[in-house]
């Protein structure tokens, strides 16, 4: 086993300190958005004690992957994690976005190098050749925007705004048809730059006046008014009446597979992810839109994915499964007694909450509040102990029984 020191990532939209609260870190008087535990090239966690310290997490596993990732990973080639552990704390909307499929990123990977398009290009859609589905389970209440409404749902919502300007929006989602969707999608990103401050000032007020002094999140318009104060000029804020707007409680879940249009709103949870820096956006932000490719990946079928399919294979243990094969992720609960988990994946462990200790026949260690470590394939049984919960992320064909 690996104690590690992680990268914390300041995005703007992370809320200042707003990672303190939830794991205990330092505070830096700065944004602090995510925490990120893995080998990800732009944040690869750092080895903390033993005769690796010092070294990334990415330096040791590449440098011997049979012993670190498994004979099945390896063999494949791979050497590094395939998956990513993040916990977010979310002060503003993230962009409206998606990821595509393994096929699609390789194919768009393929071509934009073919074009040769620099990796670090702002315009450059695809950075790897990798997929980039998600889950992410809430730690606090979180708000989502997941999948598309129904087409008469979405134009009915928009409609009672009474925005003139809008009318082609809702006469494009009554027209049904299978392009409903990616057609009026497509009118809402091509505005006119000329007309989009335009459109989105409209849009905000018609929403201010109908929700007046009310605070209501579970009405998408009160989050048009937050959204239209966070990306001024931005008619994308009218997202929350085309989305789903979903209401996670702590321990729920949401799984984003490829293709679903999502933006997290607000919150904060513990995210896995297959590692990958391919974002489709369509909205919410100053950065590079492709609306042609991102129409090109999208699954235009209204309504939320399928949520993780949650097991509770042993004492102590809740097990998130996404039918993902580069991920799973469980959550250990040692505050009833001693748990015990046999990791037979590449495996990390991240201690939420207060300190825990993780006992193997090899000897052990103590994870404190918000620290994690790295335990390699076969480095079980081990048996957890402590008054915290243990976020245990692994591949897919490793979640437990």
């Amino acid at each position: 086993m690996l104690l590690l020191r992680n990268m914390i990532q300041p995005y703007a939209w992370g809320p200042i300190d707003g990672l303190v609260p939830l794991l205990g870190v330092e505070p830096t008087g700065r944004s602090q958005a995510e925490l990120w535990v893995g080998t990800h090239a732009r944040g690869p966690s750092t080895v903390d004690e033993g005769p690796d310290e010092g070294r990334t997490l990415a330096e040791v596993v590449a440098a011997d992957p049979f012993r670190y990732l498994g004979d099945d990973l390896a063999a494949a080639g791979d050497a590094e994690l395939p998956y990513l552990l993040k916990v977010l704390a979310i002060g503003k909307a993230l962009s409206v976005q998606a990821h595509p499929s393994a096929e699609q990123a390789r194919a768009g990977f393929d071509r934009e190098e073919a074009a040769g398009i620099p990796i670090d290009a702002p315009e450059r859609n695809y950075r790897d050749p990798n997929p980039k589905p998600e889950a992410l389970v809430a730690l606090v209440p979180t708000w989502v925007l997941c999948g598309f409404r129904e087409p008469v749902v979405a134009a009915e919502l928009i409609a009672d705004l009474h925005v003139p300007a809008l009318d082609p929006l809702v006469g494009a989602l009554r027209e049904g048809g299978p392009t409903v969707l990616a057609d009026a999608l497509r009118w809402l990103l091509h505005l006119p730059d000329d007309e989009r401050s335009m459109v989105a000032g409209e849009v905000e007020a018609a929403a201010a006046e109908a929700v007046g002094d009310r605070d209501d999140r579970a009405d998408p318009r009160s989050w048009i008014v937050r959204l239209a104060a966070e990306q001024p000029g931005d008619p994308t804020c009218v997202m929350p009446l085309l989305l789903e707007l979903v209401l996670l409680a702590p321990g729920e879940s949401v799984h984003l597979p490829a293709g679903n249009l999502h933006a997290y709103l607000d919150g904060a949870g513990v995210e896995i992810m297959r590692a990958s820096d391919n974002v489709l956006r369509g909205g919410l932000t100053s950065k590079h839109l492709d609306v042609d490719e991102l129409l090109a990946v999208l699954d235009l079928v209204p309504g939320m994915p399928a949520r993780p399919t949650i097991t509770r294979p042993g004492p102590g243990l809740t097990a998130y499964d996404c039918g993902e094969a580069s991920f799973s992720l469980v959550r250990v609960d040692p505050t009833g007694g001693a748990v015990s988990i046999e990791p037979t994946g590449p495996s990390l462990l991240l201690a939420v909450g207060g300190d825990v200790d993780v006992a193997g026949s090899d000897g052990g260690l103590s994870i404190g509040h918000g620290d994690a470590a790295f335990v390699a394939p076969g480095e079980g049984p081990l048996v957890v102990t402590g008054d915290a919960t243990l976020w245990w992320a692994t591949t897919g064909d490793a979640l437990p029984a």
